[in-house]
Order: structure tokens, then C-alpha cells, then sequence
């Protein structure tokens, strides 16, 4: 039997009504038999259920369009509307547009909804100019009475921001980086019932608005966001017979699925649909991870299962990994094992890149293993090599001491920061007499940047332990400048320790005797370390007035203290009275860093 358009239409408007009364904020006024071109009706928004006029929000346009049709399983469905229609929709601020399936019986009907509000009819309309129809795709209207209080809620406030802006050309958020004019970007929304904000927001149709300066409104960008994901870190415990692996995972949300990533090869896909878990494993390419995550999944191999907060979770191996080679995965495992024991032994705490790796750093990655795993001389090398070498293995760094053994070409190689060398030291323009200096005096700012297996700890004792030699403060003094000069660059951990090190060497520079390093620059240079992380104390400031105002200050030192006082003006002045060669050594001072130009 097939249904008259009268039926088809009063059977789609009753569904629609039916379905909207059941919310306690929505009510609905549609009806099946209206001549108004292009909508049908209107469903009014409330702030709470008495729905008296005093809580009205407002109230969205709705056009609603029925079809037969025996096929009512689908979630999405495409719709072919007028263009005319459309841009009445967008000339009157937007519309909710229902297409409503109705099997040829007409006991069964499914009702699909589409939010066209401004922005999304100007888009629609620009794509089909020259056409008379376009095809709109719609989605499954919700029987959740408060995920359908959302829907009309949210439209009615994003139609109502958008309207405004209807003559004017929507803006493109990449022009408004480069103007400089954005103070900030938006996701206005408004759930009801909703516990989680981030679940209401991925979950329902979101606009992206710009706060710009000098204006009170907000400004819709020419973007549609879709598929929106959450992402949060929980702390869990991941185990396996008690051995505890993980401690957190992050928890990536959209609408249609959840994925909890962990390690960093694991994902387990939670699909919304009710289908099992789905866990995804790819090796990775890093060493340090790949040795714990092979661990793991080996050890899910045969056990079957692993545990995330006590909760046995099964791992079916022959249905999720069918060319998963067991037996190379477990020599790939004892190989990163024994490289991460390598990097341990030589205190580096960053990880090897195989993405990184050449033919020449799987050599020298050999060679540590050799020397450091294996504890074995190097063989086959070129003769005469220098006592201190680098190795450089992908992005990493490693500075060792080479002992030449009797054999030609074969050589012991050691951490140069785990092994104890006397370096001797003749200053011919003051003395014959022969000095033992810090193995480290010649390490600087690059190296303490990018040296893998650097241990910060050894540096000062190796100082302190000659600083009854003639020059060794003063060697100390210039090293904190490259420590200094190093800090300002670096980031994350290494930055602390950089800073850790430089307050002890400034602290310690302070006993040296003033014939090795003058007072002013013992001053200064503990100063402008302190100033890197707190601000001075009035006995500190009191230090470098005494600096500024003493006469016979060198001009240098009145600059720096100018800088640490942040006087700019001042410290121009004293600048411009160095010479170009003093000039040019103070801008490569770590100090300098505190220049400002008054002229931007």
C-alpha cells in the first residue's frame, strides 16, 4: 500500500510534535495543514519546565518533510531541498529541518533533524549558486528527552550570534593570527542534563567564535568543527601477575568512540555501538619505550589477559595478531633491553630514534655495546685515534675516553664522566710549573646542550678538587659563563640541572681569592644567576649600587649591574663609552641576555 501526500504529511508533523512534547523545556507549535511558505511551525525553548512566558528563551523556525519508505535502520540520510527554502532559512535567521521516514503502512516512522543555522546555509548556498536543489544530509533525531532540549537550545543561541552577521564575509581564523587582532577563541555551548561538559560538547553541533580587540561581540569564524575530540589524562595501573607496567593513560572521546592510549604503542578502541574492544599494538620506534611495550605484550601473549585497575581484561593473540612473529618480537625485546641497559650505564636518560638512524649510528651503537654490555675492547679502528672522542648514535651525543691497547686498532672505550683523568696544565706566561685542571674545562654551551651522557653532579667536585692550583677559579668562572650561556637555551630537565649547576659554581666562585677573580665579577656573575630564578633581595640591589656608583669600577662590570637593576637607559650610556672591541666581547657575555631595545 502506498501513502497520499496528506497522510505522509500529517503522519511526519505528528511525529515530530510527539516526539518534542515529551521534553519538559521544549513545546511545540507545528502544523500539518500550514500554508506558510517554507516553514511549518515553531518549537519553543524554556529555561524550566512550568514553560511560562516569564522562562521563555525563544523559539526556532522548523520546516518539516515526510517519505515513505521501508528502510528506517538507517542513522544518516540525504534529503533534497530547495534553494529558495534554504535561503528564506538563512534570511530569517535559521531553521531546524525534520525529514520524517514512514514505512507504506504508516504504523512505523523514524525521524532525522538538521540544524541549519546561519553559517551552515551561507556555506550550502555558496556551494550550489547555479542549482535549484541541494541535498542535505541529516541524522538521527535523539528520543533522549534532554539531548533534545540540547539540540534546540544550542541552535537557537548559535543562529541568535550568527544572524547579525549574515551581510558580512565570515572571518578565516589564520587572517586573524597574522592581523593580531584575536584576543581568543570560543566554543560557546549549552547542554541540559549533560554531568560531563566535554560529553555535551563532543556529542551535539559546536560553532567557533573569535573574541577580537575593540569589539564586544563574538565574531563567527568560517568553520564548521567536526568530529570534536576530548582528550584526558587519568591516572590508572596497568599490570599483568602483579607486575605493574603503566600508571597513565590518556583518554581520547569523540561521539562515536573511545580510545584509551597507553605506553606508547597500545590503543584500545571502545566503539559507542555496543562491538567489543578493539586493541591495536604496533611496535615502536622508539628503544626505551619499544623494551617496555614488547615486554608487555609479550607477557599478554601468555597470560591471555592483563589488568587495568584490577580489572582482568582477555587478550585473544591468534584473532588480534596473526603475523605477529613471536619469536623475533622476543629477540627484538632482549636487543632493546640491552641497549636501554647500555644508555643507563652511561647516565642518559633520552631515548634512541630508530627513524634517526644511519648506517654510521648502528656502527657506533654497536661499538657501546661492545665496550659498555659486552665490557670488550674495540677492534678494527683507525690507529692514533684522540684519547677523548665523540659517538653520536641517531640525535644522541656521547663523549668518551679512549685507552689505546697493545694491539693496533683496538681500543677500551669509557664514559668520559665515569672515569677519573688527570689533565696536566702549563701556563708559560706565568710560570713553568705544571697544574692539574678539571678533565671538564674544555666542555662548553653546545656541549652542555647536547651531550647525551653529561652528568652535571661531577663537574664542580672536578673543579673544587684543583682549586689549590693557581687558575682554577678563574677557569671555574669562565665555565659558569658557558653554563649560563647553555641555561638560557635549554629546556625541560636539562634546564634545571643547568641551573642546579650554575647556582653551585656561582656560590663556590664566591670564596675564590680576589687575585683570581675580582670581586665586582664574583658579584655580578652570582647575581645575574640569581636573577634567572627569584628577584633580589635589598642587600643584593645594595650590591650592585656599590658597583654603579664606585668610580673606579670598570665599565663593563657598572653595564652589567646596570642591566641586572634593569636600568636600560643607564646601561647604554656606560655601553657606548667601551670601545668596539670591549663591545664585542660584552654582547657574548650570558648577561647580555638582560638587554632590552628600547626601541621596539
Amino acid at each position: 500500500m502506498s501513502l497520499n501526500n496528506k497522510t505522509i504529511e500529517t503522519l511526519s508533523v505528528s511525529a515530530v510534535k510527539n516526539s518534542i512534547i515529551t521534553s519538559e523545556l521544549l513545546e511545540p507549535f507545528i502544523s500539518d495543514n500550514d500554508k506558510e511558505p517554507s516553514w511549518d511551525g515553531n518549537v519553543y525553548i524554556y529555561k524550566d519546565k512550568s514553560k511560562k512566558k516569564e522562562s521563555l528563551q525563544g523559539r526556532m523556525p522548523v520546516q518539516v518533510k515526510g517519505k515513505e519508505s521501508n528502510v528506517l535502520s538507517e542513522s544518516e540520510i540525504s534529503y533534497s531541498m530547495k534553494i529558495v527554502d534554504l535561503r528564506n532559512y538563512l534570511n530569517d535567521g535559521g531553521c531546524v529541518l525534520f525529514v520524517v521516514y514512514i514505512d507504506n503502512k504508516g504504523e512505523s516512522t523514524k525521524i532525522y533533524y538538521n540544524e541549519l543555522t546561519p553559517i551552515k546555509l551561507r556555506k550550502i548556498l555558496k556551494e550550489k549558486k547555479k542549482k535549484k536543489s541541494k541535498t542535505i544530509h541529516l541524522k538521527e533525531f535523539p528520543n533522549n528527552s534532554n539531548e533534545k532540549a540540547t539540540i534546540f537550545l544550542n541552535c537557537l543561541q548559535n543562529c541568535k550570534k550568527q544572524v547579525s552577521f549574515n551581510e558580512q564575509e565570515l572571518l578565516n581564523l589564520e587572517d586573524l593570527q597574522k592581523s593580531d587582532v584575536l584576543e581568543e577563541i570560543v566554543i560557546p555551548f549549552s547542554g541540559v542534563g549533560y554531568n560531563d561538559a566535554l560529553e555535551a560538547l563532543i556529542s551535539n553541533e559546536n560553532y567557533i567564535y573569535a573574541k577580537i580587540k575593540n569589539s564586544s561581540f563574538l565574531h563567527p569564524i568560517d568553520i564548521i568543527p567536526k568530529n570534536l575530540q576530548t582528550s584526558k589524562v587519568i591516572d590508572i595501573e596497568i599490570t599483568i601477575n602483579d607486575k605493574f607496567f603503566y600508571k597513565q593513560c590518556n583518554i581520547i572521546k569523540s561521539s562515536e568512540k573511545t580510545i584509551l592510549c597507553f605506553g606508547g604503542s597500545f590503543k584500545i578502541t571502545l566503539n559507542e555501538n555496543g562491538e567489543p574492544y578493539k586493541f591495536n599494538y604496533s611496535n615502536s620506534d622508539k628503544i626505551r619505550i619499544l623494551a617496555k611495550d614488547l615486554d608487555f605484550v609479550l607477557r599478554c601473549i601468555d597470560t591471555g589477559y592483563f589488568k587495568v585497575n584490577g580489572n582482568k581484561l582477555p587478550f585473544n593473540f591468534d584473532k588480534e595478531y596473526k603475523n605477529f612473529e613471536k619469536e623475533k618480537q622476543k629477540e627484538n625485546l632482549a636487543f632493546a633491553k640491552n641497549v636501554v641497559e647500555v644508555l643507563d650505564m652511561l647516565n642518559c636518560s633520552e631515548d634512541i630514534s630508530i627513524k634517526d638512524m644511519e648506517k654510521e649510528d648502528w656502527d657506533n651503537l654497536k661499538y657501546l655495546m661492545i665496550a659498555f654490555f659486552e665490557k670488550k675492547p674495540i677492534t678494527g679502528l683507525k690507529e692514533d685515534l684522540p684519547k677523548i672522542g665523540e659517538i653520536k648514535v641517531g640525535k644522541l651525543r656521547f663523549i668518551v675516553y679512549l685507552k689505546q691497547c697493545q694491539e693496533k686498532g683496538t681500543y677500551e672505550i669509557f664514559d668520559y664522566f665515569n672515569i677519573d683523568l688527570s689533565v696536566p696544565f702549563k701556563n708559560y706566561e706565568q710560570s713553568e710549573e705544571v697544574i692539574d685542571i678539571s678533565q671538564y674545562i674544555f666542555l662548553n654551551e653546545n656541549d652542555f646542550l647536547t651531550l647525551s651522557n653529561i652528568d652535571f653532579n661531577k663537574l664542580l667536585p672536578s673543579f673544587k678538587n684543583s682549586e689549590s692550583n693557581e687558575g682554577a677559579f678563574s677557569g671555574g668562572n669562565y665555565f659558569l659563563l658557558e653554563l649560563l650561556k647553555a641555561y638560557d637555551k635549554a629546556k625541560g630537565n636539562r634546564k634545571e640541572k643547568l641551573l642546579e649547576t650554575c647556582k653551585n659554581f656561582s656560590t663556590w666562585i664566591l670564596e675564590a681569592p680576589e687575585e683570581e677573580v675580582e670581586y665586582q665579577v664574583k658579584i655580578l656573575n652570582s647575581l645575574q644567576t640569581i636573577k634567572r630564578y627569584r628577584k633580589f633581595s635589598n642587600e643584593e640591589i645594595e650590591k650592585l649600587y656599590s658597583i654603579v656608583e664606585n668610580k673606579d669600577s670598570d665599565e663593563s662590570c657598572v653595564v652589567g649591574a646596570y642591566l641586572l637593576l634593569d636600568q636600560q637607559l643607564a646601561a647604554e650610556i656606560h655601553f657606548a663609552r667601551l670601545n668596539d672591541e670591549e663591545q664585542k666581547i660584552f654582547k657574548e657575555y650570558p648577561i647580555y641576555t638582560f638587554w632590552k631595545n628600547l626601541k621596539e
